[in-house]
């Protein structure tokens, strides 16, 4: 989880973002705020790089519901244009890690 929230503050860039999603696949742990501090990054991540995180999120081995929190992190942001919130909550009510 420590990782996780700090790759917020570090690696949340063109040269890395890649490698965090690989790291984000990477990790299987049941913990639940392990999960959270994920889906938590992945949303930032979409904020900031929505395209690259959309192709992310199609391609994804995350759990379900790390990938369900995740989509709902996103929808929750106040930096997220309402187009881009229906596509994701159609993503959300599909309930598929497309």
């Amino acid at each position: 989880r420590f990782g996780v929230v700090m790759s917020l503050s570090y690696y949340i860039e063109t040269n890395y973002i890649k490698v965090l999603f690989e790291i984000f696949n990477e990790i299987n742990q049941p913990d639940y705020y392990v999960k959270m501090s994920v889906a938590w990054a992945i949303s930032i991540c979409y904020i900031h790089f929505p395209e690259i995180t959309m192709n992310y999120l199609k391609v994804n081995t995350l759990d379900k519901f790390t990938y369900q929190k995740s989509l709902q992190k996103i929808i929750e942001s106040q930096r997220v244009s309402i187009e881009e919130k229906k596509i994701i909550k159609k993503m959300k009510k599909d309930g598929l890690n497309i």
